[in-house]
């Protein structure tokens, strides 16, 4: 992976943002409180995906946690009463994309997972691309438990998509934590590694997955997300005009340019 290397810096309290050889890493950092989520700490996180997505030299983003941590879910202490009579239509900060910053985002994203993701924690994990999980991982979808439906609505959308809708089912309907090598038997983690070789291997399938042309990946990742929500015809038109973009792009040029000349492509992302 290549782009340019920089510090750390904070984007919040508890929550780090760091860029280093063209992978951008934000990590969760409140362990005394399992890496729960207050709304300041999930503002932060889209805001540090929003500064790899606007950094040309960022192919690949990372979410992680302070070790033996990932994520508990949102800081209860800090939810909202909703008042009753509350009509849904009006509630359209839910509805209006805002909380599918990961999923949404055009350069490949990895949840790098080393202990318990719950809630809003594992509903994030469920938007990103990739999920390599460490040997103390765990996951659930504890909302029932709660009173509640799962939070972004990653939970009931994406995923059946990655594990069935059956194991969905089971998964939110009962709320019970499953461990690593489940999660990896379902389909739901790409893989499970020791927690010394989880960045590592977050890093090594950033390199690989983003070592293509910027320019195609972002194209790719829309038309894949989006193929379950459209009719195959539909799925063509975009998929063309995707492909028209791609061929009149400089990446595509270069693609070929680096193939003739038996040489590393060397991609700009336009």
């Amino acid at each position: 992976m290549t782009g340019r290397s920089e510090g750390t810096t904070s984007t919040a309290e508890f929550v780090r943002y760091s860029v280093d050889d063209g992978l951008a890493v934000i990590t969760i950092d409140r362990p005394e409180k399992r890496n729960a989520l207050s709304y300041a700490m999930l503002a932060a996180i889209r805001d540090s995906v929003k500064s790899a997505e606007d950094d040309p030299g960022v192919r690949a983003i990372v979410l992680t946690g302070s070790p033996g941590q990932f994520c508990a879910g949102t800081d209860l202490t800090e939810l909202h009463d909703v008042e009753p009579g509350t009509d849904p239509a009006d509630r359209t900060q839910h509805t209006d994309g805002q909380h599918w910053f990961l999923h949404d985002a055009t350069k490949p994203v990895i949840a790098a997972i080393d202990g318990p993701a719950a809630g809003l924690g594992v509903e994030l994990a469920t938007q990103c691309d990739f999920r390599i999980a460490s040997t103390r991982a765990t996951f659930s979808w504890i909302f029932v438990k709660r009173g509640l439906v799962p939070d972004t609505g990653a939970g009931t959308w994406l995923l059946p998509q990655l594990v069935g809708l059956q194991m969905a089912k089971r998964l939110v309907f009962s709320g019970d934590f499953i461990p690593a090598d489940e999660a990896q038997r379902i389909g739901f983690v790409l893989d499970v590694v020791e927690p010394d070789g989880l960045m590592p291997a977050a890093r090594a399938l950033a390199a690989s997955v983003s070592s293509g042309s910027p320019f195609a990946i972002e194209r790719v990742k829309r038309l894949l997300n989006e193929s379950s929500a459209k009719a195959r015809d539909e799925h063509l038109v975009a998929h063309v005009a995707a492909m028209t973009e791609c061929q009149l792009s400089d990446d595509h040029r270069e693609g070929v340019a680096a193939f003739l000349e038996k040489r590393p492509a060397v991609f700009t992302g336009h």
